[in-house]
């Protein structure tokens, strides 16, 4: 079980970004996707966010479908809906060593916690809204007592930067594990499939390894 005080706070937490209206008016521009049926995106956490293992992922933004489908309620990375949490979830099994059902007490969330505004059909991070969630990211890892943060992409790694200087580069800091800011960082190329064309899947594996070594499995 977690421990019910980080619980808690993580509930609070996205109650709290949940109401954040920073992106919504930067320089007189929205930097968030409006959608007309439903507004502005709702940020959220992965389902289950225990934390209780001291792990953080932080990928690139959410998707269309984690901020606007009432029903699910959470951000994708989830192995029986999307194919990036598919290949995270045999990550974190295979490779760092968690149990199936440890993989619900990993903490997910992104550099970008709302959908960003369209531009030629894609959703592009911009770097104001990055620093806009600054405090937020910050906030998450103090509230879930997190002990490594583990970045999907060289955005998220990026947003780290932003936040406590690392000079890292993806390319030569991918799978090991570093010191920032007061905990362990670990960068790892994206588990999507346009990652997996950067840093193929065997590579990635033994990228993943690191984690187990500093979870001591």
């Amino acid at each position: 079980m977690g421990d019910p005080n980080r619980i808690e706070r993580l509930a609070v937490f996205q109650q709290d970004a949940s109401a954040c209206t920073r992106c919504h008016d930067v320089a007189g521009k929205n930097l968030l996707f409006v959608d007309p049926n439903h507004g502005c995106a709702t940020p959220m956490l992965a389902k289950s966010p225990t934390a209780s293992l001291g792990v953080l992922v932080v990928g690139e933004a959410p998707n269309y479908a984690d901020t606007y489908d009432s029903d699910k309620g959470y951000l994708t990375y989830d192995v029986d809906t999307d194919p990036t949490g598919k290949f995270m979830h045999a990550l974190l099994v295979e490779e760092a060593g968690l149990r199936p059902e440890e993989v619900d007490d990993v903490l997910f969330s992104n550099a970008a916690l709302c959908l960003p505004s369209r531009r030629n059909g894609k959703h592009p991070v911009s770097v104001k809204q990055i620093d806009a969630c600054k405090p937020w990211l910050v906030r998450l890892i103090e509230d879930a007592c997190i002990s490594i943060v583990v970045t999907m992409g060289a955005t998220a790694l990026r947003a780290l930067n932003r936040i406590e200087r690392h000079g890292l580069m993806l390319k030569t800091a991918a799978g090991r594990v570093h010191d920032w800011n007061g905990v362990k960082l670990l960068p790892l190329y994206h588990s999507g499939l346009l990652g997996r064309v950067s840093r193929n899947e065997a590579a990635q594996r033994v990228d993943m390894r690191a984690l187990r070594v500093h979870l001591g499995r």
